[in-house]
């Protein structure tokens, strides 16, 4: 059979989207050796290097300078030129091409969510609903955006499929790097709760800011993460708070220090209003630390019973949870053994296995 990626995000992706395409195309080549794979990949990335090199692997390389524009009237000439059975495609499926189309929607916050995207964000997702419709196939990231998706119609219930995203531990740091330089490097507190991601006002960090002043004071907030889009000015926050010796910003961080920072911290909190799937706290958790979470959306989906949960608008809830696990040794251990085996149920692996039975029942 042959089977067309859109793996356009492969090398320079955005960040959630970059992950999801890369190890995807991964695992489904690694696993799979009798089907024919036609890899799309951006025109300007071709300088570099794709780590596979198979009889049953090519690489094609598309003119791309908006994702849905490419799908829509550039990968279907190409799709039809390689006589293609199936396509997997990000987010935006086109009418015509290969024999089965199949669109891979991360989400649709959008929808439910309007106040967290911009205008131009939500005309420019709009379609994905539309296309969906006429895709044969449907897979999201959640049952919660199953849901979503199949109430606002994007497809019939039983032609979405839900793949749960895998887990990809961080890189590790550098053997030459021992534990004194990275504390040294970001001038880390000793006892600290830990939020990663995106800096937006959707990730809900002015509620955890809000909850610091009644969290034990003898533990700090490390906030990793690059500022978005629909943000706010959450050094004006921090100092109307008066919490800014508790409070360390350390911007964007190189890959191989992340894990430095997860097994450090003696909590991970992602106060998130809304999510479709939330990988940060399943990070957490492989990494032994234990978890408060929002109750919203996905992440209960996801957690399962290994994490403590908040409601993302009571910042008193918030400190309440926090301060639970500070001052619960045992229940500290409990979540950490609950959360290391939860992270256990989510592979790439897994995933690709679910895509390529997708792929080939279609």
């Amino acid at each position: 059979m042959k089977i067309g990626i859109d793996a356009k995000w492969y090398f320079n992706g955005h960040p959630s989207g970059k992950v999801v395409v890369e190890n995807l195309v991964n695992k489904l080549i690694e696993a799979d050796f009798s089907n024919d794979y036609y890899i799309f990949l951006d025109k300007k990335d071709k300088n570099l290097v794709f780590p596979y090199k198979q009889s049953n692997v090519y690489l094609i390389y598309v003119p791309n300078r908006v994702n849905a524009f490419t799908n829509f009237f550039i990968l279907p000439f190409y799709t039809s030129k390689y006589g293609l059975d199936v396509c997997l495609y990000q987010n935006y499926a086109p009418l015509f091409g290969a024999k089965k189309r199949v669109n891979y929607v991360h989400d649709a916050l959008f929808i439910d969510f309007p106040e967290y995207f911009s205008l131009s964000e939500r005309i420019y997702f709009w379609p994905m609903k539309y296309l969906s419709k006429f895709s044969d196939h449907v897979i999201t990231i959640s049952h919660s955006e199953k849901e979503r998706m199949a109430t606002h119609r994007f497809s019939k219930k039983d032609k979405i499929s839900v793949v749960h995203h895998g887990l990809g531990l961080t890189k590790e740091p550098n053997s030459a790097t021992n534990n004194l330089d990275i504390f040294k490097k970001y001038n880390l507190p000793k006892s600290y709760i830990l939020y990663l991601g995106r800096l937006n006002i959707r990730k809900n960090i002015q509620s955890l800011l809000k909850a610091m002043p009644n969290i034990d004071d003898a533990t700090s907030l490390v906030i990793v993460g690059k500022d978005d889009h629909k943000t706010m000015d959450w050094d004006s926050l921090i100092k109307q708070l008066n919490i800014t010796t508790r409070v360390y910003r350390l911007g964007f961080v190189p890959e191989e220090d992340i894990s430095f920072l997860y097994k450090k911290a003696c909590v991970f909190c992602f106060p998130s209003f809304a999510e479709g799937f939330g990988l940060p706290p399943l990070e957490a958790m492989s990494y032994g630390v234990p978890t408060v979470v929002s109750n919203t959306t996905s992440l209960p989906e996801v957690c399962g019973d290994a994490s403590l949960y908040i409601d993302p608008n009571n910042e008193k809830d918030i400190a309440l949870q926090i301060n639970t696990i500070l001052s619960d040794d045992n229940l500290k251990e409990t979540l950490i053994k609950k959360g290391r085996l939860r992270a256990k149920s989510f592979s790439w692996e897994k995933a690709a296995r679910q895509v390529l039975t997708i792929l080939e029942s279609l």
